[in-house]
């Protein structure tokens, strides 16, 4: 992507996104009133359209703490900003070249998404990969990023192909003989570090199509696809349709909200739900710490007839500690996990997913052939799950009650709970009631880190020894245990007839926990809970 001018420009930063097709006119995907325009033509009948702003004044918020200090002038403090892109036409499509952050002058949903990420794969050189950023998709997104000291190849950094979503990546580019190598960036947008003028805009924009419509990246990393973007026009709006009436019918089990993109927290003061400006002679935003969509739906009321659009025009803002306010559209924050036509998808970052068949068939074979633990445990009937426990340990003597009993690890910087319920027999019993991804994949993880600390760590063996009553203690905590005499045993409290079934990610999540477990030796087994004996006799 070096220019091909012949005075070598300096390096600069250039941050491309790709318009969908269906956008005709630049009108239609840009908000550009009160910006100057100018049209430019570098050559060789090259079209582009400059249009920019200069810069404008906000006031810092942090100001107000200081307003009553004799000697402070508040009126020489000022934010300022400008920003512009250029829009051309290449390939019969619109490319915008965006500075500064001009990127929210284009409409969230007209650029193709995953756009960067598919041309930086394609171009860049598959050893040479500097940072990566990823999705877990669990009931709440987590978001991270990894960055390497020195450029690597994609497979060494710490990724689960089974519940990752490669959100961008970081890479030098391939290059050839004494080309320089230029940096490239990808997600929606491609950000290139390289040498350019204007003039050469219109190659570089030819070069990003043709790289994302190559599939070479599929041969280099054939699990991308193993969960992949849904793009059928009457299949997305089935999808749409049905997450507007979920939200409206209040059916929130496997619908929630979450930040869409990794943030500096330390920067944020909060969020809020409906826009108000801050001033200091009036109350300001009402600001929540964290997304939630019962409180969203509390704050803003949405009538019976809302539909996904109403979801894309709605806004979550984030007040920044700057005193800058950007937002989300409602619609990119949602996160749901739907089953259409036989078919597994998942919402993410305003995309829909959808699961690839084998991977939902490798899940759910695996779910079931995990066995089912010969133990015997009581209905739960209308007991919450910490009276349950009590419940089992005060009559029946095989189990220790163990739940809420939390052992210190790693030098006393975090906690876990051994188990909820521990057998004379070597049961490690970890019991939960049913309620959602979020919450199970919180009991899968803490299995398989209690049963890799029983099994390394003299320290957590004897905190747990302290714990037990004496008819369950461990002979000699000091002796690292065998495994393999050990039982873990994953239970779900659930009053849903029939056996025993989890969302699609809990069961990603439950399978990643197993292998773990399987491969430090333990015996492993899945067990439910039913709410009466009537219902057992059912299943």
């Amino acid at each position: 992507m070096m220019s091909t001018s012949s005075l070598e420009p300096k390096k600069q930063k250039l941050s491309v996104f790709l318009i969908k097709s269906e956008y005709e006119k630049l009108e239609d995907f840009l908000s550009v009133d009160g910006y100057e325009r100018i049209d430019v033509n570098p050559g060789n009948d090259r079209q582009g359209t400059l249009i920019y702003k200069g810069g404008y004044k906000s006031k810092p918020h942090w100001i107000s703490l200081f307003e009553a200090i004799p000697g402070f002038d508040s009126a020489k403090l000022w934010n300022q900003s400008s920003r512009a892109v250029y829009v051309l036409k290449c390939e019969s499509r619109w490319f915008c070249f965006t500075f500064g952050y001009a990127r929210h002058l284009i409409d969230e949903h007209a650029f193709e998404r995953n756009f960067g990420l598919i041309a930086t794969l394609n171009l860049s050189d598959p050893e040479a990969v500097k940072s990566i950023d990823k999705a877990n998709i669990s009931h709440i997104s987590l978001h991270s990023r990894e960055q390497a000291t020195k450029a690597i190849e994609l497979g060494g950094f710490e990724f689960n192909n089974d519940i990752d979503l490669l959100k961008s990546i970081t890479a030098k580019s391939a290059v050839s003989g004494d080309e320089e190598q230029d940096t490239l960036s990808g997600r929606d947008s491609v950000s290139i570090n390289t040498r350019a003028q204007v003039s050469d805009f219109f190659d570089i924009a030819q070069e990003l199509y043709k790289a994302f419509s190559d599939t070479k990246y599929r041969e280099l990393y054939p699990w991308i696809d193993k969960i992949r973007e849904e793009r059928d026009k009457s299949v997305l709006e089935k999808l749409d349709a049905l997450l507007a009436k979920r939200i409206t019918d209040n059916e929130l089990e496997n619908v929630w909200l979450a930040v869409p993109e990794v943030v500096d927290w330390e920067n944020i003061r909060g969020f809020a739900y409906k826009y108000k400006q801050d001033r200091p002679d009036k109350d300001g935003p009402v600001l929540y710490q964290d997304l939630d969509l019962h409180s969203w739906k509390i704050a803003t009321k949405p009538k019976s007839d809302l539909t996904a659009k109403q979801l894309k025009q709605k806004h979550i803002h984030v007040y920044w500690q700057d005193g800058n306010i950007s937002n989300w559209s409602v619609y990119r924050c949602l996160n749901a996990e739907i089953d259409l036509d036989n078919n597994k998808y998942i919402l993410n970052d305003s995309s829909w997913y959808i699961i690839q068949s084998d991977f939902v068939s490798e899940v759910s074979d695996f779910f079931i052939s995990v066995p089912e633990a010969s133990l015997v445990l009581p209905p739960f009937e209308n007991l919450k799950e910490p009276e349950y426990l009590k419940y089992v340990a005060n009559n029946i003597p095989e189990f220790a009650l163990m739940d809420r009993q939390n052992i210190m690890i790693g030098g006393g910087r975090s906690r876990v709970e051994f188990c909820d319920l521990f057998s004379k027999d070597k049961d490690i019993i970890h019991v939960k009631y049913y309620g959602g991804s979020t919450v199970l994949s919180h009991l899968f993880s803490q299995a398989a880190v209690s049963g890799e600390c029983f099994l390394n760590e003299e320290s957590f063996r004897k905190q747990v020894n302290d714990k037990l009553p004496s008819t369950h203690r461990l002979p000699d905590a000091a002796i690292r245990p065998n495994s393999s005499d050990y039982n873990v045993c994953i239970a779900i409290m659930s009053k849903v007839p029939g056996a025993l079934e989890l969302p699609f990610f809990s069961k990603v999540s439950f399978k990643h926990a197993v292998k773990q477990l399987t491969n430090m030796g333990y015996n492993v087994f899945k067990y439910k809970i039913e709410r009466s004996p009537l219902e057992a006799d059912n299943t």
